[in-house]
This record gives C-alpha cells, sequence and structure tokens, in this order.
C-alpha cells in the first residue's frame, strides 16, 4: 500500500507554505471564465484554534508571537480564538511573507508577475512536459472547462496553481483570500507596520528555478490523484484549523516514500525541493525573528503553519538557540 508521504508533502506545499502560489492562483482564477464562485450559506461561524507560539527568552522582557498561517482560507466562517485576537492586538509589527495586499495594489508588478510566468524564448509548455503528462493536463482542463490554448504560452507553476485553484474550489475553500490578507488589511486599518520576511520576487524566482522535470513530476502525480489530493486538501485546512501539529508535519515531511517506478535522480529532485522550500527557508525565517527579538519589536509573526512544525521547523530551531516557544490555546 502507498504511503501517504508524498500526497502529503506536496499539497502541504501548495496551501502551507508558497504565498507567491497563492498570487499566481489568484490572478488565474480572476481571469478564468470557469470560475464557480463559492457560495456562503452558513450563518453560524466556526471556531477554530489555529497553531500559534508565544516565543520568549530568559533575562530579557521580549516577546514575539509566532502564528502558523494558511494562505488559502474562508476567513468569513471564522471565529478566531481569544488567544489570536489577544496577540495580534498587543502587536506593534506585523510580520509576514510578503505584503500581499500592497503587491495586488501595484498594477506594474502584477503584469510583471504574469511575464514571468510566461515562456519568452519562442518555447511552449509542449516542449517543456512530456506528451502523456501534456496531454492529461489539456484533458482534465478541458473537463473542468478551464482550458484554451493560450495557457501553451506559460510555465509549468502556472498549471501547478491552476489544479491547485481547481481543486480548492471543489474543496470548498477560497482560494483568493485567506489569513495573510485577513491579517494585513487589518494590520493597515490598524495602523500597524508591515515587515516583510520574504519577498514576492523571492519567492516566484525560487519558485521558477525548479527543473521541468520536477514540475513533471509535479503535475502528473496531482493529475493521477486528483481525487485524493482534493481530500487531502481538505484535510490540511481541517488540520490547520484544529492546531493539529501531527498532520500538519505530515503536510511539510520531506521524506518521500520510494515508488517503483521513481528513479533515485527523480528522487533527489524532489527532496531538493522540499529542502529549498521548507528546511531552508525556515533557517531564514528564523534569523528574522531573532533579528526582531534582539530589536525588540513587539512582532505578530505570521508564516506558513508548515515552516513552524517539525524537527526542521521554527519551534525547534528556536529552542536549539535557547528560546523558550510555548504552545497557545
Amino acid at each position: 500500500m502507498e504511503s501517504k508521504k508524498k500526497k502529503y508533502t506536496i499539497i502541504g506545499i501548495i496551501i502551507l507554505l508558497a504565498l507567491a502560489i497563492g498570487i499566481i492562483t489568484t490572478i488565474i482564477i480572476n481571469n478564468s471564465s470557469g470560475e464557480t464562485p463559492i457560495k456562503d450559506t452558513e450563518t453560524n461561524k466556526e471556531n477554530i484554534t489555529p497553531l500559534m507560539y508565544e516565543v520568549t527568552k530568559e533575562g530579557s522582557n521580549n516577546k514575539i508571537y509566532l502564528f502558523g498561517s494558511i494562505h488559502m482560507a474562508d476567513t468569513d466562517k471564522f471565529n478566531f480564538p481569544d488567544y489570536l485576537t489577544n496577540a495580534y492586538n498587543k502587536s506593534q509589527y506585523l510580520a509576514c511573507e510578503f505584503d500581499i495586499v500592497e503587491y495586488q495594489k501595484d498594477q506594474e508588478k502584477m503584469l510583471q508577475g504574469i511575464q514571468d510566468l510566461i515562456y519568452n524564448d519562442g518555447t511552449t509548455i509542449k516542449d517543456h512536459l512530456s506528451k502523456d503528462t501534456y496531454n492529461k493536463l489539456v484533458t482534465f482542463l478541458k473537463e473542468k472547462e478551464m482550458y484554451t490554448e493560450m495557457y501553451d504560452i506559460y510555465k509549468p507553476i502556472y498549471f501547478e496553481s491552476l489544479i491547485t485553484s481547481i481543486m480548492a474550489n471543489e474543496a470548498k475553500i477560497k482560494i483568493n483570500d485567506g489569513i495573510d490578507t485577513y491579517f494585513l488589511d487589518k494590520a493597515k486599518t490598524d495602523n500597524k507596520t508591515i515587515l516583510e520576511v520574504e519577498s514576492y520576487d523571492y519567492q516566484i524566482k525560487l519558485l521558477s528555478a525548479f527543473s521541468d522535470q520536477l514540475y513533471e513530476l509535479l503535475i502528473s502525480d496531482l493529475l493521477d490523484k486528483y481525487d485524493e489530493e482534493v481530500q487531502s486538501l481538505k484535510d490540511l485546512y481541517d488540520a490547520w484549523k484544529k492546531g493539529d501539529i501531527e498532520r500538519i508535519v505530515k503536510a511539510s515531511n520531506d521524506e518521500l516514500e520510494i515508488k517503483s517506478n521513481y528513479t533515485k535522480e527523480e528522487i533527489n529532485i524532489i527532496k531538493d525541493y522540499n529542502k529549498k522550500l521548507l528546511d531552508d527557508r525556515n533557517i531564514n525565517m528564523t534569523n528574522k525573528l531573532i533579528d526582531y527579538f534582539n530589536n525588540n519589536y513587539d512582532t505578530f509573526y505570521m508564516v506558513g503553519a508548515a515552516h513552524l512544525v517539525g524537527d526542521k521547523g521554527i519551534a525547534k530551531l528556536l529552542q536549539e538557540k535557547g528560546y523558550n516557544v510555548k504552545q497557545m490555546r
């Protein structure tokens, strides 16, 4: 029986790690005629308990609140817990992966972002995916009434995002909204200072630098196990709402179950993808948090939840450096 480790790794990266994917998805879905808007027919809001830590250090009065976000969410349906809203209210600064709200106001940057996803060397996606995967992709998009030939000029990251947006819609998760947007909008209204831990350019360059071979594996896997992936997305969304550390760890697990048709090279490619997208960024995010702490920035520090957990997560890295990291409830 095939392990779920790989499935969780791929879908976990999509919704818990890379905020830039959410931006791409927003661009795609807002310009696609095949969108089916999610209707909010519920009147009762759901009580959620997402993952948050209080970071302190012996001998210091400084404190930072480390919050695990999710980059797709229906915030209109949530009752945020007191520990979360109180932490936000106490903080002078809001730190995030990058300011998604400000980015979307800059039309020049948005247009450049779209250009970053387009081939400008005369090739098309047909030249970068196998014939089998390309045909599966076109068949899938036609079934979802989301295909047009103009898509062929886009890079694989675009298609991974497009598949994800369709999955999220079927899982009843809003893709053009999220926790990041909610708190950034609120912080701007409340005149809090916004700190960017990374940037859109950094994330999109990182994602775009991965090989065609990697995206061949990711896209093919999403298409082959589409229904399972939709269910996995629902499960992870539920895990995030409950602050279920064990299940979030599975989402960010960099171990890959070896499949009989995977070569050693392919396994190494995916492990490298996980390392660069998760482990290496965790180190950088931890160092940023320490900088804020040392400079006495009273900060609500918000990054994708998968960055917080596991043996190589921010919480563990902080503990190894002598910080006290207490989960809040």
